[in-house]
């Protein structure tokens, strides 16, 4: 019995149909991929009566428990803290994502919809990006969002697509030509947004993407070509980081930033000072309330206050948020639901992490995928309120749903095939 490949399979075709249309809209317009999710949970709630039969292995349960114990803590806590409606926002999606899952793994989409909507989305989103970088004049892309969202968001789905390419070059498959001019072209433009995003915070997540790939692939008997191919991407890169005006300038704005902290300190007004400042502050505020947080109108209101009293500048002071996805959840929704948000990560990294190096080759690149996904997110959370923004938040819990359910898939059909 033939197993189906990573590129092609069986599946649902509604699910595939929306997973292929979320990742094709995610950067290219405004808000449509949410309503393509809103129709997901609709269609899950529908489909409620027929999820609550699917068998679940202890790992997979541990992280929907995670993930339905954050949304609990995270719901009670803002309740307590009597915080703004938007507050209920991201817990409220974390439980509803529990459905998602569910219902991807009792009916998965097809692979193929995975991989042609990342082409699509990261081809169609530069797209968007250049177009409004030529009317602007400003060469940073930064599509229907921030810059720092974009770039992060169109680095993870180059990252994901890099997946599906490294399996089609060790894999023979059908259309073989068709999907490497896809999957290279879908990769390119989503290295090219995060490269014109200028996003920092991004880029440092590289290195552990590379460390990521050479566990998955490495093997006695390719370390030779492993090495060599790892020596001519560094190369690439040192000479990329060389010649490019904007890599200087970017990396030159750090040493800038930091001088500035330096001397202004808590009134820094740059890009990384003012992060350090609000970061302080912040510390501060938690070391009162550690394990309930602080709650957003609370923390605003002490927030003008130091501003007042001189104790931190007007920039950092007026910031949007902590920029940093782990100390704004500390904040809005205290200690224990960062604890839980961990867990659910940390469950979800080992979930994947046992495939890593599995002998199947699908398996693997499943594994891999959702590795990478959270990796990603872990570093581009230091810069960034990742988990909180609602594009990015989405795309997260979006792609865990889809990857676990495929991964899940995989694994049965690989254990009945080995069973005959």
């Amino acid at each position: 019995m033939a197993l189906p490949t990573l590129l092609s399979g069986p599946g649902n075709r509604l699910t595939s149909v929306l997973v292929f249309l979320f990742y094709a809209t995610l950067l290219s317009t405004k808000d449509m991929y949410s309503y393509v999710v809103g129709g997901l949970v609709l269609f899950s709630v529908w489909k409620l009566p027929g999820l609550r039969t699917i068998e679940l292995d202890r790992k997979e349960q541990n992280i929907l428990l995670w993930m339905l114990l954050f949304a609990g803590i995270s719901i009670g806590s803002t309740v307590w803290h009597g915080a703004y409606a938007r507050s209920f926002e991201v817990p409220v999606k974390f439980a509803l994502s529990t459905l998602l899952i569910l219902c991807l793994i009792r009916l998965p989409p097809k692979p193929a919809a995975l991989w042609l909507g990342l082409v699509v989305g990261a081809v169609s989103g530069f797209a968007v990006a250049f177009w409004k970088m030529w009317q602007v004049g400003d060469f940073k892309a930064f599509g229907f969002t921030g810059a720092i969202q974009f770039g992060n968001l169109a680095l993870s789905m180059a990252v994901l697509l890099i997946v599906g390419l490294c399996w089609l070059i060790a894999n023979e498959h059908q259309n073989r030509r068709l999907w490497l001019i896809l999957l290279v072209l879908g990769s390119v433009c989503g290295l090219l947004g995060s490269y014109f995003s200028g996003t920092r915070g991004g880029w440092v997540a590289i290195p552990l993407f590379i460390l990521l790939f050479l566990l998955a692939y490495v093997r006695r008997s390719n370390m030779l070509a492993c090495g060599v191919s790892l020596a001519v991407l560094l190369a690439a890169m040192g000479f990329l980081a060389y010649k490019s005006p904007l890599i200087h300038e970017r990396v030159q704005e750090v040493y800038t930033d930091l001088s500035e902290y330096e001397t202004h300190g808590s009134s820094s007004a740059s890009s990384l000072g003012a992060r350090f400042a609000i970061w302080g502050v912040s510390w501060q505020m938690l070391k009162d309330q550690p394990v309930l947080g602080i709650g957003e109108v609370q923390f605003r209101k002490e927030l003008k206050e130091k501003s007042q009293a001189g104790l931190v500048g007007a920039v950092p002071a007026g910031l949007a948020n902590t920029h940093n996805t782990f100390l704004e959840v500390w904040v809005l929704y205290g200690g224990l639901a960062l604890l839980s948000l961990l867990l659910m990560m940390l469950s979800a990294a080992w979930y994947f992490l046992l495939y890593i190096r599995h002998a199947d080759p699908v398996l693997r690149s499943y594994a891999l995928g959702g590795l990478c996904l959270i990796g990603g997110y872990v570093i581009y959370g230091q810069t960034q309120i990742m988990l909180i923004r609602n594009n990015t938040l989405l795309f997260f819990l979006f792609t865990l749903a889809v990857l676990m359910s495929l991964l899940h898939q995989r694994r049965r059909a690989v254990l009945v095939t080995g069973n005959h």
